[in-house]
């Protein structure tokens, strides 16, 4: 059985999405490490981290002009969130273990524990390497709520879509993106953006909600032959009665309206900030992170299958505009000659 739905995706405002030019060699150098740590506490390597290995071509998407040097800790940070995340599903051993998680993330050690956790140890070491005292604080506060709301997350379903973005927020690791930014770009010192947490917030909150919502459209099929209940589609299927086409219509508005305030946004911050060496630097990487995001999820194998997805061909604009849902794969096609039009605005 397939399903064909409409995808009215926003286009034309974004950057073109980018792959960092040291891919190969930063998917080498992570494979290298991987192996040989895996065998030493003990786990079978697995097939994520080697085959379709999310770390590395997510972040080399998302942050395609990041020092290479810097991007190979923040991949191997990615991979190793990636693999927890699956290991801490349920009420699994790895979730039940909570506490030690918390411990090793602020300096203890792994000792006696188990092989994800040790993994998890040496690979802090790795990652932490040049990471300034101020980032390392926050990259461990926000892997810490990761580890606390896989903890406690109930099985009960969120009320509304309100509540599920709040959950999101919590378990989706978005505060650690904003860290590798400013890592892998070296935005810190004088390159510091200059706006305060509180000043950022809105911004922020708009590239959340389009990175949820790009993730959640484009890999509703795996969440949903998977009955994984933690997906916008599904909540507003749910909470409001809506038909798959119309949750489908929902969430492509709110992804228009969430790239309309990032925008909005954005020049707010130039207006307060535009003198700051930093600040264009940071937001134009946000908004490769919006388009590169985007297109790792058109085309990843974990969302679409082996055999689906879309491959970006460079044309400016060019979006499917339809995704058909089969059992094994999603498909993507665009219904017309014409590439989506460009909504207008700002274009970087």
């Amino acid at each position: 059985m397939t399903i064909e739905l409409g995808l009215a995706l926003p286009g034309g405002r974004l950057p073109e999405p980018a792959d960092h030019p040291d891919r190969p060699r930063l998917r080498r150098e992570h494979d290298a490490w991987f192996r040989e740590r895996m065998a030493a506490v003990g786990l079978p390597l697995e097939h994520r981290l080697f085959q379709e290995c999310e770390g590395v071509s997510l972040m080399c998407r998302v942050l395609p002009g990041a020092d290479a040097d810097r991007l190979l800790g923040i991949c191997l940070a990615a991979s190793v969130l990636f693999l927890l995340d699956d290991v801490t599903d349920g009420d699994s051993a790895e979730t039940s273990q909570a506490e030690r998680y918390l411990a090793v993330l602020g300096g203890a050690s792994a000792e006696g524990g188990s092989a994800h956790l040790r993994l998890l140890a040496q690979t802090l070491e790795r990652v932490r390497q040049g990471v300034s005292p101020q980032l390392w604080a926050q990259f461990v506060a926000g892997f810490s709520e990761v580890v606390r709301t896989a903890a406690v997350k109930s099985a009960a379903p969120v009320a509304d879509y309100a509540g599920y973005l709040a959950v999101r927020r919590a378990d989706a690791a978005f505060d650690l993106v904003g860290v590798a930014i400013a890592h892998g770009l070296g935005l810190e010192g004088e390159r510091d953006p200059g706006p305060s947490a509180d000043e950022l917030a809105d911004f922020l909150d708009a590239c959340f909600e389009h990175t949820i919502l790009v993730n959640d459209l484009l890999s509703y099929r795996k969440e949903y032959v998977l009955d994984e209940p933690m997906n916008a589609v599904g909540v507003l299927c749910r909470t409001r009665a809506l038909g798959l086409q119309q949750a489908v219509d929902e969430l492509c508005a709110r992804l228009a309206g969430a790239e309309d305030a990032f925008f909005a946004e954005a020049d707010r911050l130039r207006a307060g900030y535009g003198g700051r060496p930093g600040l264009e630097p940071y937001l134009e990487a946000w908004g490769l992170m919006l388009s590169g995001n985007l297109a790792w999820s058109l085309s990843c194998p974990r969302y679409n299958g082996r055999d689906g997805g879309w491959l970006w061909d460079g044309a400016a604009g060019t979006l499917p505009d339809l995704m058909v849902l089969h059992p094994d794969r999603t498909e993507f096609r665009v219904s017309t000659a014409a590439a989506v039009p460009a909504r207008g605005g700002r274009v970087w």
